[in-house]
Parts: structure tokens; C-alpha cells; sequence
């Protein structure tokens, strides 16, 4: 049984809307109050969620998306005329949530959980190599009030189920409150490698005895809803774990849980990423509590990488793999995100090295079309026109009709 890991979610995000470039999305700004603004990216399957609070004495923002979303996030700060923000509070350490930190530099006051920084110096994360100004200034493990431009504003730590590391933003005058992924904009869940599916019930069960009843939602991704929807909500929380509790005491599986659709009563919660094979998925592997290593692989390859270049990370994954499978864990995806992040910051040879790997280790992947479109992609930036098109025509290959790889080879073809 494969559980969807937090890799799993990380690429996800990034299929979703990869065939809309970042520099193709803007920011969408929505007036929710006098002072409070929804700013979100259309990733196409899904947008992305930014809280502004814009007062004459100045900005701040709750979350600051991706990094390659935050020139266009910047623009729609300055537009409001109020200069850098003061203030910039993430909800947990995602990139799509702290990406954006860095491009306003060291002036904001960034708030976070207090297991962020050591959350973004480790595992694939080394690889992102945040800037300093990506990192809080102020940590929390319980709650913070904070006094801003006339606002009463409450941020309170609700960890554990979508990460362990959450927060949700209160902002009590204005009757608004950031819930992070607690509710995913009311659709299924995802959970990331340290969250855990079996502990949203519960917490979404604490905000609702937390919120007041005349409270507007907005969640890290997707719509934004009213405290009335946190209800029901959690009723399909519980419904379906215990469903899916007692199909496993029951003796089935999950795919014998996907092909009887034991959850089809809630497949209205389908949507953006998380489907409701997904959702069965995730509960299965947390009811199931399967034991895994404790040790990431990335650390060491990241240490590799940077002494003694890419291929000698590539023989060590090799070598770990063979030797001490039992010591780290090895999603099939290890490779892909590594060459993804490299090549996103421009580390292109290294990205080459590195998604060539993947497709070696895992030639019939599910993600093996999406390792030849960045081969294509990292082709493409080292000039090599021939080679990008041989990677994007094998894409096309593995996914027919994949906009991302398709996009790219006309644009290559046209030169």
C-alpha cells in the first residue's frame, strides 16, 4: 500500500498548474472588509491564498505564496500604497505559503510556528536554499496576540493534522480568520509527511469551539467559507474514518475500499488535489500507522551535492538505497524534486543530473512524464534544442495532451 507522502502533495501542487506559467498568473484581489483583502493565484486546480490588512499605518500579509508567484504578490502590495509590509505571518512552512517572504526583504516582522526554521533547513527543503528573510523573527508554540492598526489579532497554534507546524490567524475586529489547510477551502484534506488525517476532526472540532459564530474562513487554498460550514465539515471527518475504520477491521483493503467507493456519499468534497481515492488513501495509511524509517535521504544527498556535485549525490542515493534501505526513507519521487528545485534555482547541469537519475531508478513512475518535461525544460535553458524537444515528445509519450510539455514544444518548434 502506498501512502501519499508529503513529496506526494509537494508535486501535487506543482502538476496542477503546471501548465500555466508563473509569470502567465496574477493576483486576483477581493475586498473582504474595510481593511482586509483575499489575494490569490489560480493554480488551475486550485488557488493559493494570501490575507492582506491594509491600513494607512501600514501592510500585513498572512502568507506570501510561491517564489516564483511573489514578483506578481509584490505588485499587488504596492498597489495599495502603503509600502513594505510590517508584518508577515505564515501558517506553516510550505513553499506556496513562504515562498514570497524574502522578495520584501528584512524589513517585515515574520511570524511563524516555532518548528519552521528547523522545518526549512531540512529534508528537500535544504534544496529550496531560502533566503533569510524567508525565516520568522518571532516563534510561537501555543499563541500570540497581536495589536496591529486598530486590530485584535489572535494567532493561535492548531498543529498536527494537514502539518506540525500550523497556525490559524484570527483577526478579531474584522471578523476574519486565515485557517491555514485545516480545511482546504471545505474540500478532502491533504496531509503532509508529518501531518496526520486522523487529527483534523479534532482540530477542526477546537475552531469551531475557538471561532465565533459570525467568523468569514479563508484556508490556505480554494474558497472561503463561514464558521456554519466547519460543521458538516467535520461530520464527513468523522463519517468516513469510521468507514474506512471498519472496512479494514472488516478485512479489505484500500484498493478494495476505492472499487466499492466506500466514500462516494462525500465525493461532493472532491476537488482540487485531494480526490476521494486520495482522501481513502490518506486514512487508510494513518489507520493503518505502517512503520517506516525515521531518517530523511535528502539530508545526506544535500550534503553531497553541495561537496562533491551532482553525480557523486546521485552514487550515494545509489548506495543508501542498496545498503540501508532499512535507515531512510525513499520515495520514488526523491530524485524528481531534487531536480526540480535545482533547476528552479538555476542549477541547471546539477537539475539534468539528477532527473536523469529519477527516470533510471523509476523508468515506469507515474511521474516519469512530468521528469521528462523538466529534462525538456532544463534542456530548453542550456540552449540545447534538440534534446528539449526529444524530452518533451517523450512526456507527451507517458501523458497525452500534457499542457506544460505541449506549450513547450511549440514554442521550440517555432524558433
Amino acid at each position: 500500500m502506498r501512502r501519499i507522502s508529503a513529496l506526494g502533495i509537494f508535486l501535487t501542487l506543482a502538476f496542477s498548474g503546471s501548465n500555466v506559467t508563473a509569470q502567465d498568473r496574477s493576483i486576483e484581489v477581493t475586498p473582504l472588509t474595510e481593511h482586509l483583502y483575499l489575494l490569490s493565484t489560480d493554480q488551475e486546480d486550485y488557488t493559493t491564498n494570501t490575507l492582506a490588512y491594509v491600513t494607512d499605518e501600514g501592510v500585513l500579509l498572512v502568507d506570501t505564496q510561491a517564489e516564483s508567484d511573489a514578483p506578481a504578490l509584490k505588485d499587488a502590495v504596492e498597489a495599495f500604497g502603503q509600502g513594505t509590509p510590517k508584518y508577515i505571518i505564515n501558517t506553516h512552512r510550505h513553499a506556496e505559503h513562504v515562498g514570497g517572504n524574502a522578495i520584501f526583504g528584512a524589513a517585515p516582522i515574520v511570524i511563524a510556528h516555532s518548528l519552521v526554521p528547523a522545518k526549512l533547513k531540512s529534508g528537500s527543503y535544504l534544496f529550496d536554499e531560502f533566503a533569510e528573510a524567508t525565516f520568522p523573527d518571532i516563534t510561537l508554540t501555543d499563541s500570540l496576540t497581536l495589536y496591529f492598526a486598530g486590530e485584535r489579532i489572535r494567532i493561535l497554534a492548531l498543529p498536527g493534522s494537514h502539518d506540525d507546524n500550523e497556525i490559524i490567524v484570527h483577526f478579531t475586529e474584522s471578523k476574519v480568520v486565515h485557517l491555514s489547510s485545516l480545511v482546504n477551502g471545505f474540500n478532502f484534506p491533504s496531509v503532509d509527511g508529518d501531518g496526520d488525517a486522523l487529527k483534523f476532526a479534532e482540530l477542526v472540532g477546537r475552531a469551531i469551539e475557538l471561532l465565533p459564530d459570525d467568523v468569514r474562513i479563508v484556508s490556505g487554498h480554494n474558497a472561503v467559507g463561514e464558521w456554519a460550514d466547519l460543521h458538516p465539515y467535520r461530520e464527513m471527518l468523522v463519517q468516513t474514518t469510521a468507514i474506512v475504520r471498519d472496512g479494514l477491521t472488516e478485512g479489505k483493503d484500500l484498493a478494495t475500499l476505492q472499487a466499492e467507493s466506500a466514500l462516494a456519499e462525500w465525493d461532493e468534497y472532491a476537488g482540487s488535489y485531494v480526490s476521494v481515492d486520495g482522501w481513502t488513501e490518506y486514512l487508510v495509511g494513518a489507520l493503518q500507522s505502517p512503520e517506516r524509517p525515521s531518517r530523511s535521504v535528502f539530508e545526506p544527498l544535500y550534503a553531497a551535492w553541495k561537496d562533491q556535485g551532482a553525480e557523486a549525490a546521485v552514487n550515494l542515493y545509489s548506495t543508501l538505497k542498496s545498503d540501508h534501505v532499512d535507515e531512510y526513507r525513499f520515495p520514488e519521487t526523491t530524485l524528481l524534486v531534487i531536480g526540480m528545485k535545482l533547476l528552479n534555482r538555476d542549477h541547471t547541469s546539477a537539475a539534468v543530473t539528477f532527473l536523469k537519475a529519477s527516470l533510471k531508478e523509476h523508468p515506469d513512475s507515474d511521474y516519469a512524464y512530468y521528469a521528462e518535461y523538466q529534462l525538456a525544460e532544463a534542456h530548453a535553458k542550456l540552449g540545447e534544442r534538440e534534446a528539449a524537444l526529444r524530452h518533451c515528445e517523450a512526456s507527451l509519450e507517458l501523458k497525452p495532451g500534457f499542457g506544460a510539455a505541449t506549450e513547450l514544444r511549440e514554442r521550440l518548434a517555432s524558433r
